[in-house]
């Protein structure tokens, strides 16, 4: 009797030794599985268009500070020529939330031509105003 229970544990050891061990991970196998998961280069994108976002924001409320004396107008149809800074700081913290927001809800093949996109119109915006001497102010 002692004899086949040996076997057996002798036998279950064998297999158990020689075979192949894997690990496994359930933060790595839903990675692999959900193709459209937020990643590094999301969150990089984010934050560049964060950037530009908070300097176009500086900037237009410097050119609300200036609109009344002639110097700037605002050129956003949403905002109007002469914005008062209360409706800029509006605008623009909306904007950015919405802009994660939606930057979270699509698709990665979409979130990447969005977020790429959004933040070269941005850096264009940032560059013209400050081409034309608008700084910011915050």
């Amino acid at each position: 009797m002692r004899k086949p229970l040996a076997l057996t544990a002798l036998l279950l050891a064998l297999i158990f030794s020689t075979s192949s061990a894997f690990a496994w991970s359930p933060s790595a196998a839903k990675a692999k599985q959900d193709k459209n998961a937020w990643d590094h280069w999301d969150t990089t994108m984010e934050i560049a268009y964060f950037l530009t976002h908070a300097a176009d924001w500086g900037q237009t409320r410097s050119i609300a500070g200036q609109c009344q004396v002639g110097t700037y107008y605002e050129t956003n149809p949403i905002l109007g020529e002469c914005p008062s800074v209360q409706t800029v700081n509006a605008y623009f913290l909306g904007t950015a939330l919405l802009h994660a927001g939606m930057s979270y809800m699509l698709p990665k093949k979409y979130r990447r031509v969005f977020q790429t996109t959004t933040f070269a119109a941005q850096l264009g915006v940032v560059s013209s105003n400050a081409s034309i001497g608008i700084k910011m102010q915050f």
